[in-house]
């Protein structure tokens, strides 16, 4: 008998997962969230988290972008004092002490044998502050340019006293010789070192003129900020009222108090360092340019002087320099007017420069004189009226002028320090108050608001 067997049917296969839409995510797609996002401004919740977030970011902006402004001008003002101020100053001395020695040493030539002690002094205390005003700029200077002149005047300057002595040398042994030697030495001053000498101290003048006008600058972004806060706050508190029937919020009349209170403070501090630094300049910088070129001049003269009577008399080119240095000096416009206008409200200053100009003529009055007595051939005599120490003496006149030159200009470093310390003064805590007034008005903004969207929860 045939059996018959029952074949169960084939399992079937696993159903195959379903392949994912690469387009799927585990969260809402941006464009939904975007949507949502716009749908939740349409009701007042989320309209007062949006006004948050713009009031907390213009709060922010004013706060940091105040904070380091004042912090800026703070380090341009202590730049001002410290690396440009300190190399400004270093140039400046450096081309007053190369020009006074280089007329003490054309001035000691012409004394008979050994130059009196006090020659000696003044040129040995002109080199030893040459010296320490390279060796000051060296340390300050920034540029390439700036540090080859400094290098330059370093390597010149032992070659120019090399000369000075020769010709003392030669001097003393009663050679004529050494009067080549003392006219070598005055050219390498007049033509090499002192040119690079003016060319760093215009420099050191550009950069400090850079530190000012970075002093100066009032912190518009900042203030710009800080006025679209408190517009903002404003038209806040105005909207609020309107919605919720409520004449005040607190945490947001906290804010605009504290926003008042930062640009208050930001404005004044500003403005007060900025006054304090002009005044440092009109009061300060300015005096001391022109009486350190005022008192240049007057060296620079005494030392083409002193070359034209070693020349007894006969050096055109000598006379000439003089003339020119002593015009621009002493002429009308020259820098004994333009300090007189500059100091015209200033009594003590004017006194100075009164003097400085009463010694100036006087030397000019007596200089022809001089050179005359060496041209015709009292050599002794001219020299005695040129260098002695007699009350009617050119040394004497020069000595007076000098003076007058230095006191003044004394007063004008004080002046400048004193001004360029206030300006540094106002900015004194600024930085840390008003990032603490910022902060204090954002916490107010948020507990505010915070407030108001609570309340639709409650």
């Amino acid at each position: 008998m045939q059996q018959l067997s029952v074949q169960s049917p084939p399992a079937q296969a696993p159903p195959a997962p379903a392949s994912r839409n690469p387009a799927q995510s585990d969260g809402p797609a941006p464009g939904r969230r975007f949507d949502r996002a716009l749908a939740s401004l349409r009701h007042t919740p989320g309209q007062l988290r949006g006004l948050l977030a713009v009031l907390a970011a213009l709060v922010l902006g004013a706060g940091i972008t105040g904070m380091t402004s004042i912090l800026a001008k703070s380090a341009v003002i202590e730049e001002t004092t410290s690396q440009s101020g300190r190399l400004s100053v270093a140039a400046l001395q450096l081309y007053q002490a190369l020009s006074q020695a280089d007329a003490t040493a054309a001035s000691s030539y012409l004394s008979a044998g050994t130059p009196s002690d006090e020659m000696n002094e003044t040129y040995r205390a002109s080199l030893r502050d040459a010296t320490v005003a390279l060796a000051t700029a060296a340390g300050e200077v920034k540029t390439a340019e700036d540090a080859q002149l400094v290098a330059e005047l370093n390597t010149r300057l032992p070659v120019y006293t090399g000369l000075v002595e020769t010709a003392k040398t030669f001097n003393r042994l009663g050679e004529p010789v050494g009067a080549t030697y003392q006219e070598q030495a005055s050219t390498l001053m007049r033509e090499e070192m002192l040119p690079a000498a003016h060319d760093l101290q215009d420099n050191a003048l550009g950069q400090l003129s850079e530190s000012r006008s970075g002093a100066e600058a009032f912190p518009w972004a900042a203030a710009a900020l800080a006025a679209a806060a408190l517009g903002t706050l404003v038209w806040a508190q105005v909207w609020l009222s309107r919605r919720t029937n409520r004449v005040f919020n607190l945490g947001l009349v906290a804010a605009t108090v504290l926003l008042i209170g930062f640009a208050g403070w930001l404005t004044m501090a500003s403005l007060a360092s900025a006054s304090h630094t002009t005044r440092s300049h009109e009061e300060g910088a300015v005096p001391l340019e022109l009486l350190a070129q005022a008192e240049i001049s007057a060296q620079q003269a005494r030392a083409e002087e002193s070359l034209l009577l070693i020349a007894r008399g006969e050096d055109e080119e000598a006379a000439k320099r003089y003339e020119a240095h002593i015009e621009e000096l002493v002429a009308s416009g020259g820098l004994l007017d333009r300090l007189d206008e500059a100091f015209a409200d200033d009594p003590e200053l004017s006194a100075a420069v009164a003097d400085a100009r009463e010694a100036a003529e006087t030397w000019n009055a007596g200089h022809g004189t001089v050179v005359k007595l060496a041209t015709e051939g009292s050599y002794t005599e001219a020299v005695e009226q040129a260098v002695g120490d007699e009350d009617d003496s050119l040394a004497t006149s020069f000595d007076a002028l000098n003076t007058s030159l230095t006191d003044a200009t004394e007063v004008s470093a004080d002046r400048f320090i004193e001004a360029t310390a206030d300006a540094h003064r106002a900015l004194s805590g600024a930085a840390a108050g008003l990032a603490a007034l910022a902060l204090a008005a954002l916490i107010g903004t948020a507990i505010g608001i915070q407030l108001r969207v609570a309340e639709y929860y409650a």
